[in-house]
């Protein structure tokens, strides 16, 4: 299983994804909610890395690249939650069975000489492999 670059970033924002429910509709407009599952799909966090390195934007294409893209999930490490409380990390990282995956190709801005700003949003979805 690959792992993510362990880069910290300079931003990061989150959405916990959404539970999978279904509304059905009658012809009379009442409605009825149902709930499939008590877990969460479809978490979203965006990074940003501003002024890196080139070895580092290089490290985060060449990641992607090993991924095929959007294909292979992987694992991110601690580096990405580095910077902030113990009480929002131990949420964001409370589902250990996510595993992570290119929304999008990196956004990459070149800076000035040797530095750029990257901007990576992934896609995680619950890891039922070993279940």
């Amino acid at each position: 299983m690959a792992v993510f670059p362990s880069i910290r970033p300079t931003g990061r924002s989150y959405s916990p994804g959404q539970f999978p429910t279904k509304t059905y509709r009658g012809l009379s407009g009442a409605t009825v909610k149902r709930v499939f599952g008590n877990r969460s799909f479809g978490h979203v966090i965006d990074l940003q890395f501003e002024n890196i390195s080139d070895v580092n934007t290089k490290a985060i294409l060449d990641h992607y690249y090993g991924q095929f893209g959007n294909y292979a999930r992987f694992t991110l490490p601690d580096a990405v939650f580095s910077g902030i409380s113990s009480e929002l990390k131990g949420v964001l990282q409370a589902f250990t069975s996510i595993l992570w995956e290119y929304a999008e190709p990196p956004q990459v801005e070149s800076v000035f000489n040797g530095r750029s700003t990257v901007t990576v949003r992934l896609i995680g979805e619950l890891d039922y492999s070993g279940a």
